[in-house]
């Protein structure tokens, strides 16, 4: 049985400009209509079933996650405590 675990938490500041006004690197579509997360998803999705597909998020992110991945269980969906963009 495999699991998967998006972490989803982070600013994307690399990514400036594309990245800024609350719209981190998770959020965009750069390579198509759809997000890096949907997409990641999406990838996974034929591996792992969606019971086993966790993300790793902050609060300020949590309602976007619910949108964009309605399909995951939020008992799935945690979110890190405090902010320290070291992936911890």
């Amino acid at each position: 049985m495999l699991y998967a675990l998006i972490l989803a938490g982070g600013k994307g500041v690399r990514l400036y400009p594309l990245s800024r006004e609350k719209n981190p690197k998770q959020f965009l579509k750069v390579i198509n209509d759809k997000s890096f997360l949907r997409n990641t998803v999406d990838r996974i999705k034929p591996l792992v079933s969606k019971e086993n597909i966790y993300v790793v998020t902050n609060e300020e992110y949590l309602d976007k996650i619910y949108d964009e991945l309605p399909e995951i269980n939020k008992e799935n969906i945690y979110v890190e405590p405090a902010n320290k963009e070291t992936a911890l």
